[in-house]
């Protein structure tokens, strides 16, 4: 059951069979159906183990930090770890539409270069995906704001510059919340839902559009039988981003360095990756960093598990994590345990065996000490 999970899951990301297997079976051999709560150590020794690993916190926001830096990245909830880029727009507050039992939601939608990426998030109050097949696809239909019919489009190969083609309706599989520890059952499980899943969908934007687009959402059965139009006459507003106040925390590894990006209140979280000078001039490309879950962890010391938000196109592949789960206190650490790198070797062809590589992080112990 766990291995489908992943399998199902890492089917939404750009790997070769050989890294996806490779990640599969460590995630499954790793983790367990994680507690909504135990106890761990006590701060001084968190904050102890943090020095050991040499983290670097700073209490400001990352650009600052990051000033005069070739690359600067801030963090935009709901899309995570994004780098300053003058074309980016994105959503303000979050939509949502009820239908029936079902619950769709739009929330962390942008737009750059071009393309236009929708998150859409499903919640049932009774229908759950059954193990051996995904039941439900969505197809989000998109206008400018003119009303012209905006492409539907996917990227191409392994995310190293290869473009985008045509896609269509998106599967969709909505698991039990009670084998989930993310955001989507955090919130919506406490309000009778039982199950949920997330998609991306992409579109192609002429030059200079920029909104307010509409949608309609229509659904259909895993088979490709037609059941209905669910959201009709919606519309998306985008806008220049803000970023949220964070503190950054490091950590270097042979193939790089990666960097958490902490919301003021401890409760979200990003990360991103940037690879070592070495690398990138032997034309290395790091396309995802992934980073299953997360413990965030209160003063009275709770743990609390959170898996992704969702998996994302943002950048490349930026994690976002973000608690909605009450504690007991405040926030004041979050635990990494896991980190793997996708990496590609962009003077390899795209067919070679030696094209992408996936190296692992097991049992870091990196505390983000937030104190």
């Amino acid at each position: 059951m766990m291995d489908n999970r992943y399998r199902e899951e890492l089917d939404r990301i750009r790997l070769t069979d050989e890294s996806k297997g490779t990640l599969i079976h460590a995630l499954a051999a790793r983790r367990s159906a994680p507690e909504r709560r135990s106890r761990r150590t006590p701060l001084r020794r968190l904050a102890a183990l943090a020095a050991c690993v040499c983290l670097v916190l700073g209490l400001m926001n990352y650009p600052a930090i990051a000033a005069g830096a070739e690359r600067v990245f801030r963090y935009i909830l709901g899309v995570g770890a994004a780098e300053t880029s003058a074309s980016l727009l994105v959503q303000g507050e979050g939509i949502s539409h009820e239908d029936g039992d079902f619950l769709y939601l739009i929330d962390g939608a942008y737009q750059r270069d071009g393309v236009l990426t929708v998150p859409l998030d499903v919640v049932s109050r009774n229908w759950i995906s059954d193990e051996e097949e995904v039941q439900l696809s969505y197809r989000l239909t998109i206008y400018s704001a003119g009303g012209e019919k905006l492409t539907q489009v996917e990227p191409v190969g392994d995310g190293t510059g290869e473009g985008f083609r045509a896609a269509g309706a998106q599967p969709y599989d909505l698991r039990s919340f009670e084998t989930t520890s993310d955001w989507l059952s955090q919130t919506y499980q406490p309000q009778g839902y039982v199950s949920g899943g997330s998609g991306w969908h992409m579109a192609a934007v002429p030059q200079g559009e920029s909104g307010p687009y509409t949608f309609e959402v229509d659904a259909y059965t895993s088979d490709g039988w037609w059941r209905g139009t669910v959201w009709k006459g919606g519309v998306l507003e985008l806008d220049t981003p803000r970023a949220v106040e964070t503190a950054q925390a490091s950590r270097a590894f042979a193939e790089g360095t990666v960097t958490a990006l902490v919301g003021a209140d401890g409760r979200s979280v990003s990360f991103y990756g940037e690879l070592s000078p070495l690398l990138a001039r032997q034309g290395e490309t790091l396309i995802q960093l992934s980073v299953p879950t997360v413990w965030f962890v209160d003063e009275r010391g709770n743990r609390y598990p959170c898996d992704q938000l969702r998996w994302s196109f943002s950048e490349v592949f930026w994690p976002e994590f973000r608690l909605a789960e009450q504690t007991e206190g405040e926030i004041v650490a979050i635990e990494v345990n896991d980190i793997y790198f996708n990496i590609v070797r962009t003077d390899q062809p795209q067919d070679s065996p030696q094209r992408q590589y996936m190296p692992d992080y097991n049992d870091l112990g990196w505390v983000i000490d937030l104190t």
